[in-house]
């Protein structure tokens, strides 16, 4: 397996091919109802899956229709291939079975690309969107063969779910469509009215205002310090991810000029570097753009102190099914009393809780985290945590499923708490 370091780089950038001009792209979803690419090899409908190698004639699982599956999906790309000059995959990933490793792809048979499996070869439950850069020659105008593997590793089945796959083809700045609307000389950035950001910030796009009846949205996106939701391993990323192609965890999007939006930035953590913001622009032609990059932006000295706290102790995995009791903890240093608010951040994979009726506690009291309905699916939960619960030092959470399956895995990098502090007299 070739990994260079450019892919290791640019693994989980979600900004795009280049971040210092505006660069535009076509983006392709896999047709998810096609006959190929929504059956297995037993003819089920069913999300598109990947197994280990093993599985269809291992005595203990390859009976299961789960495990007759090929990894194979197939896109299409009308584009000339000789109009990009760069291409990524896109993925929304449910990680699989704890102890999973060496998940990868081919496109046509080329390269083996790795994508990112940290969490879940070392047995942590994950819910990923990597943003994957590969040899844009590998594709063919037409019908693409993306073929996906892994290995068994640590577990008794190595097996992932990919629920979207999207590839993104840059145009090159000559392209014809570019040049003929003028789209060559387009360029955009985010624009504030101060580089020092206030709990309520305003936030507008600068571009020429005589494409304004050619763009649908534009969607706001900044890189921080704070809490992790696409599960990169990023803690100081690009914060924005899709849940069924639709954009979540963004600033937000306008579909108006002047396409301004407000972001409240009050239980955003305290940084130790600059803030930078960039914007998705989607046009009526199709076609994507991301802006350039508006970067060196900071809180005000006298902010009140926001803190992110994550789990100082975390289960391997964090999951509870079969009335398996699971139990994680984070710790608070400072005097409890100086509180003013808190939120608790999660990320399940909701595979039921069964019977249960309190399946999750912090410090003994019950909070929803699931969808009560077992949509085998992710479910991110940003929750007002009552003050008067928490303690300082030591904090537990209590996770309790009794499904005989999935369960409820809580997703790496677990819960945190962002917790906001009274000002200073």
């Amino acid at each position: 397996m070739r990994t260079s370091l450019f892919i290791i780089i640019l693994l989980f950038l979600h900004q795009g091919f280049c971040s210092g001009q505006s660069r535009f792209f076509r983006q392709y979803w896999m047709e998810y109802n096609s006959s190929i690419n929504n059956t297995n090899s037993t003819g089920r409908p069913e999300r598109p899956r990947v197994g280990d190698r093993r599985m269809s004639t291992d005595p203990s699982n390859w009976s299961r229709q789960e495990a007759q599956v090929n990894g194979l999906i197939m896109i299409n790309i009308p584009d000339t291939i000789h109009n990009i000059d760069h291409a990524e995959l896109y993925l929304e990933l449910w990680g699989g079975h704890p102890g999973t490793a060496g998940k990868r792809f081919q496109i046509n048979g080329g390269q083996v690309y790795p994508i990112p499996d940290k969490p879940t070869s070392e047995h942590h439950c994950e819910y990923i969107y990597p943003v994957i850069p590969f040899d844009f020659r590998e594709l063919v105008r037409g019908n693409n063969a993306i073929q996906f593997g892994c290995d068994r590793g640590a577990t008794f089945w190595g097996h992932y779910i990919i629920d979207q796959l999207a590839v993104r083809c840059y145009l090159k700045v000559d392209n014809s469509l570019l040049v003929r609307t003028g789209l060559d000389k387009f360029r955009a950035v985010p624009s504030l009215k101060s580089k020092t950001i206030s709990d309520i910030a305003d936030i507008s796009l600068d571009y020429p205002v005589n494409f304004k009846d050619q763009i649908t949205a534009v969607h706001y996106l900044a890189k921080y310090s704070g809490y992790d939701e696409i599960g990169s391993g990023e803690y100081n990323g690009w914060h924005g991810y899709t849940h069924d192609r639709i954009l979540k965890g963004h600033l937000g999007t306008s579909d108006t000029a002047p396409f301004s939006i407000t972001w409240n930035t009050s239980m955003i953590p305290d940084q130790s570097g600059p803030i930078a913001i960039r914007a998705l622009i989607e046009f009526k032609n199709g076609l994507f753009c991301w802006s350039e990059t508006l970067d060196g932006l900071t809180f005000p000295l006298n902010r009140q102190q926001v803190s992110l706290y994550y789990c100082s102790f975390l289960p391997k995995p964090f999951w509870s099914r079969a009335g398996q009791l699971k139990t994680a903890s984070f710790h608070l240093k400072d005097d409890i009393s100086k509180i003013e608010s808190a939120e608790l951040h999660i990320r399940i994979w909701d595979g039921g809780e069964g019977e249960v009726k309190e399946p999750f506690k912090l410090n003994g009291v019950p909070y929803s985290i699931t969808s009560g309905k077992a949509v085998h699916d992710l479910v991110y939960k940003i929750i007002r945590i009552d003050k008067r619960i928490l303690k300082q030092g030591l904090n537990e959470m209590q996770l309790f499923s009794d499904t005989e399956h999935h369960g409820i895995e809580v997703c790496w990098p677990g819960p945190a708490l962002i917790v906001k502090y009274k000002s200073a007299l």
